[in-house]
Protein backbone atom coordinates (compact mmCIF):
# COMPACT_ATOMS: atom_id res chain seq x y z
CA UNK A 1 0.00 0.00 0.00
CA UNK A 2 1.63 3.19 -1.23
CA UNK A 3 0.17 6.62 -0.53
CA UNK A 4 1.16 10.07 -1.69
CA UNK A 5 4.58 11.23 -0.39
CA UNK A 6 5.61 7.65 0.46
CA UNK A 7 9.31 6.88 0.13
CA UNK A 8 10.06 3.72 -1.88
CA UNK A 9 13.21 1.80 -2.76
CA UNK A 10 14.16 1.19 -6.39
CA UNK A 11 15.53 -2.26 -7.24
CA UNK A 12 16.65 -2.04 -10.83
CA UNK A 13 19.98 -1.39 -12.53
CA UNK A 14 19.54 2.39 -12.71
CA UNK A 15 21.53 4.52 -10.28
CA UNK A 16 18.36 5.60 -8.41
CA UNK A 17 18.08 4.35 -4.80
CA UNK A 18 15.07 6.13 -3.27
CA UNK A 19 12.03 7.79 -4.83
CA UNK A 20 9.00 9.64 -3.48
CA UNK A 21 5.47 8.97 -4.75
CA UNK A 22 3.92 12.08 -6.31
CA UNK A 23 0.74 10.69 -7.85
CA UNK A 24 -1.02 7.37 -8.36
CA UNK A 25 -1.88 6.83 -12.01
CA UNK A 26 -4.88 4.75 -12.95
CA UNK A 27 -8.46 4.66 -14.15
CA UNK A 28 -9.83 7.13 -11.63
CA UNK A 29 -7.99 10.36 -10.95
CA UNK A 30 -9.07 10.31 -7.29
CA UNK A 31 -7.27 7.07 -6.44
CA UNK A 32 -5.25 7.63 -3.27
CA UNK A 33 -3.64 4.23 -2.59
CA UNK A 34 -1.45 2.12 -4.90
CA UNK A 35 -1.16 -1.64 -4.50
CA UNK A 36 0.97 -4.28 -6.24
CA UNK A 37 1.10 -3.77 -9.99
CA UNK A 38 -0.06 -0.15 -10.00
CA UNK A 39 1.79 2.55 -11.93
CA UNK A 40 2.73 5.66 -9.98
CA UNK A 41 4.51 8.94 -10.70
CA UNK A 42 7.73 9.28 -8.69
CA UNK A 43 10.40 11.88 -8.02
CA UNK A 44 14.04 10.87 -7.54
CA UNK A 45 15.22 11.57 -3.97
CA UNK A 46 18.58 9.80 -3.70
CA UNK A 47 21.02 8.31 -6.22
CA UNK A 48 24.01 5.99 -5.91
CA UNK A 49 26.98 8.17 -6.85
CA UNK A 50 29.24 5.25 -7.79
CA UNK A 51 26.76 3.96 -10.36
CA UNK A 52 25.96 7.52 -11.42
CA UNK A 53 29.62 8.19 -12.30
CA UNK A 54 29.66 5.14 -14.60
CA UNK A 55 26.65 6.33 -16.63
CA UNK A 56 27.00 8.03 -19.99
CA UNK A 57 26.61 11.84 -19.82
CA UNK A 58 23.29 11.78 -21.71
CA UNK A 59 21.88 9.36 -19.12
CA UNK A 60 23.24 11.32 -16.15
CA UNK A 61 20.88 14.19 -16.94
CA UNK A 62 17.93 11.78 -16.94
CA UNK A 63 18.49 10.48 -13.38
CA UNK A 64 19.36 13.63 -11.44
CA UNK A 65 17.70 14.33 -8.09
CA UNK A 66 14.24 15.79 -8.55
CA UNK A 67 13.53 14.31 -11.98
CA UNK A 68 10.12 12.73 -12.50
CA UNK A 69 9.58 9.18 -13.76
CA UNK A 70 6.90 6.50 -13.85
CA UNK A 71 7.28 3.63 -11.43
CA UNK A 72 5.69 0.20 -11.13
CA UNK A 73 5.05 -1.07 -7.59
CA UNK A 74 6.40 -4.65 -7.42
CA UNK A 75 6.61 -5.28 -3.64
CA UNK A 76 4.61 -3.84 -0.72
CA UNK A 77 4.38 -4.38 3.01
CA UNK A 78 0.66 -5.10 2.85
CA UNK A 79 -0.54 -8.70 2.40
CA UNK A 80 -1.21 -10.02 -1.11
CA UNK A 81 -3.61 -12.96 -1.34
CA UNK A 82 -3.09 -15.42 -4.18
CA UNK A 83 -5.95 -17.35 -5.79
CA UNK A 84 -4.92 -20.52 -3.98
CA UNK A 85 -5.24 -18.82 -0.57
CA UNK A 86 -1.56 -18.15 0.16
CA UNK A 87 -0.70 -14.79 1.70
CA UNK A 88 2.49 -13.06 0.57
CA UNK A 89 4.00 -10.14 2.44
CA UNK A 90 7.29 -8.34 1.78
CA UNK A 91 9.50 -6.34 4.15
CA UNK A 92 9.62 -3.10 2.17
CA UNK A 93 7.85 -1.05 -0.48
CA UNK A 94 9.73 -1.39 -3.76
CA UNK A 95 9.27 0.05 -7.24
CA UNK A 96 11.05 -0.06 -10.59
CA UNK A 97 11.27 2.68 -13.19
CA UNK A 98 9.20 2.06 -16.32
CA UNK A 99 8.24 3.82 -19.55
CA UNK A 100 4.75 4.89 -20.63
CA UNK A 101 4.16 1.41 -22.10
CA UNK A 102 5.11 -0.17 -18.72
CA UNK A 103 8.40 -1.57 -20.04
CA UNK A 104 11.28 -1.49 -17.51
CA UNK A 105 13.88 1.19 -18.21
CA UNK A 106 16.78 -1.02 -17.13
CA UNK A 107 17.64 -4.52 -18.23
CA UNK A 108 17.78 -6.00 -14.71
CA UNK A 109 15.41 -6.17 -11.72
CA UNK A 110 16.85 -7.35 -8.40
CA UNK A 111 14.90 -9.42 -5.87
CA UNK A 112 11.72 -11.47 -6.19
CA UNK A 113 8.85 -10.50 -8.49
CA UNK A 114 5.38 -12.02 -8.21
CA UNK A 115 4.23 -14.41 -10.93
CA UNK A 116 0.97 -12.46 -11.31
CA UNK A 117 2.88 -9.31 -12.26
CA UNK A 118 4.96 -11.20 -14.82
CA UNK A 119 1.79 -12.56 -16.41
CA UNK A 120 0.28 -9.07 -16.56
CA UNK A 121 3.44 -7.48 -18.03
CA UNK A 122 5.62 -10.07 -19.84
CA UNK A 123 8.46 -7.57 -20.30
CA UNK A 124 8.86 -7.49 -16.51
CA UNK A 125 9.30 -11.26 -16.39
CA UNK A 126 12.10 -11.10 -18.96
CA UNK A 127 14.31 -8.82 -16.86
CA UNK A 128 13.57 -10.14 -13.35
CA UNK A 129 16.05 -12.37 -11.58
CA UNK A 130 13.61 -14.30 -9.35
CA UNK A 131 9.93 -15.05 -9.98
CA UNK A 132 7.83 -16.40 -7.09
Amino acid sequence: MVQLNSILKVTDKTCVVLVQCIKILGVSSKKKIAFLGDVILVSVQWINLRKFALLKPRLQVRYLKGTIHRGLVIRTKINFIRGSGFWIKFDENVTILVTRAVVPVSNRVYGPVLRELCMRWPSLGCVSSCII
